[in-house]
Formats: structure tokens, sequence, C-alpha cells
């Protein structure tokens, strides 16, 4: 292995220790505490700068630690993808938000016909899910980039493509870096969302529209509010409970819905009937969440 000093703590083989304990892998995650021990007795935190470094570490590391997300892990370094997304999307921050996620909504409602994933970067959330055993009939993982769609497809959800029981698919969000003309939505409508379904292999695509019954938006600190309020103002039959999760982050530039309190976030995600409203202090902010109904 072939592994540089960086002076950023390595924080996703820290969120890997949480995910391992989470799914109940003692086995790995006693070798990944053993690992950290040791990356930690020399003079402080180690990183991986290099793509193809990380991709040896990983291969190492599935050596002794044989839970499945490494395999992912792995697969996702031998595509040459960015390593650095990789770490932030396991990062010990995004991994306790996506825990605290499924651990409340399994207390709510376990079972669905149809989940929709806003902003669903590699649809990883699915590992969580069916880690506390909530039970779906398919999935679909919205995205604006092509890039994090293909990677959800053909890396994180391989094993669930056919029949495209999960499926990614593009469409446009209302990020910061959007004018306000395309955060009109047209995708939204009351007889559900409709998108282009694109077969990243061969070059195909058709059109899908569906109507969810759990709607989940873990990034809302990333876009304007008027999605939720375009679907709320767009009533569908499933009446969907919405999960949505922000943060008090308002120094990162990529942010454009941050809340000071979860009073501020509930007048931005109006729910007559809320089912649960809560915050979690990280590691240096503070996480807010709310599941409920219109």
């Amino acid at each position: 292995m072939n592994v540089e000093k960086n002076t950023n703590p390595i924080s996703w083989l820290h969120g890997l220790q949480d995910y391992l304990e989470f799914v109940k892998d003692d086995r790995s995650k006693q070798y990944v505490d053993f690992l950290l021990s040791l990356l930690y007795s020399n003079n402080g935190p180690i990183t991986i700068n290099d793509n193809l470094d990380m991709k040896e570490f990983v291969h190492h590391l599935r050596k002794y630690a044989d839970n499945p997300i490494l395999d992912v892990f792995h697969k996702y370094f031998r595509m040459e993808k960015d390593p650095v997304a990789l770490q932030d999307a396991y990062s010990r921050g995004q991994v306790n938000s996506k825990i605290w996620l499924v651990q409340e909504l399994i207390k709510i409602q376990n079972t669905f016909n149809m989940i929709h994933v806003h902003a669903g970067w590699y649809g990883q959330l699915r590992y969580y899910l069916d880690a506390v055993n909530v039970e779906y009939g398919k999935m679909r993982i919205f995205e604006t980039d092509s890039i994090a769609a293909e990677v959800s497809d053909y890396v994180f959800n391989l094993d669930l493509i056919e029949d495209y029981r999960i499926k990614s698919a593009e469409v446009r969000l209302p990020l910061r870096d959007d004018p306000e003309e395309e955060q009109n939505m047209p995708w939204v409508t009351r007889t559900g969302i409709e998108y282009e379904v694109h077969n990243y292999n061969k070059g195909t695509s058709y059109k899908e529209k569906t109507q969810p019954d759990l709607i989940i938006n873990s990034s809302a600190e990333h876009m304007s509010s008027v999605w939720y309020h375009k679907m709320i103002n767009r009533p569908m039959e499933t009446d969907p409970l919405f999960v949505i999760q922000t943060n008090n982050l308002f120094d990162v530039p990529e942010h454009q819905l941050c809340v000071h309190s979860l009073d501020h976030m509930q007048k931005k995600f109006p729910m007559s009937r809320l089912e649960y409203a809560g915050e979690k202090e990280l590691f240096g902010y503070k996480r807010f969440m709310m599941i409920g109904r219109p």
C-alpha cells in the first residue's frame, strides 16, 4: 500500500467504522478499528490522495474485512471513479445522518411500493434501508449528475438493476446554479413524476411515470424549497410520506437552503401531519430532519 500523510483526518474510515457497526458486522469493524489504530500511531492521521493508492488500499482492506460494501468500493475504484467523492459519501457525518434517517423512518412505516430519492448521489441510501428491513417494490434515484447516476446503476445497485427494481434517472433539481426559469420542475405532475430512464450501456432511453409513496431528500441544503412546494401543490393519490434533511452549514458555497433551527426548517417545509422532527449534533454542525405529510 502506498499511503500519504495529510493534515485532515480520514473521516471516511471513521464513517466506515460506524456503518459496519450499524449493519452489525463486528468482524469487519474490528479489522477497521485495528487499521485505524495503526494509521494514527505514527504521528497523526493518514489519508490517501491518489486514485491508484486508494484502489490498492481498498484491495488490501477487502482481504480481512469482507463486508459487501467493500466490494462496491473496489469496483468503484477499478472503474477509475473519483476517490474524493466516495470518501465524502462515506464520511462520518454522511453515514450517521443516513443511519439516523432509517432508524426514525422504520418507527413510522416500513413498507412502500415506490420510493423516490432526490439528489440520491450513488444510491447508497438503499444499503441503509435494507439494513433496517424497509421493504419496497421499486426505487428511483433522481440525480442531476449523469456520472453519479451511472455509478448508482452499475456499481452500488447493479445487483438490483434487473427489471429496474432500483434505477437512477436524471432530472433537473433546483440547485443554486440553476436559473429561476429552470426551477419550474415540469416533470412533477398530478398524475405522477415523469422522467427519462437511460440505459447507459446501450445508449437508449424511454419515458417513465411513477407515483411514489415515499419521497426522501437528505440533501435539501443543496436546493431551494421550490421542489417541496411543487410536490405538495401537485398532490398525488399515493399521499407520499416525506423525509427531509438539511443542516446549518451556511458557509458551504454549494448550500442554498440551510436552516438555523428546527423551527426554521418547519417554516420552509410545512407539514400538517408531522410524524417526526428532530436535530442531530454531528461533527462541527447540526443536521435537522422532518418526516411527515403536507
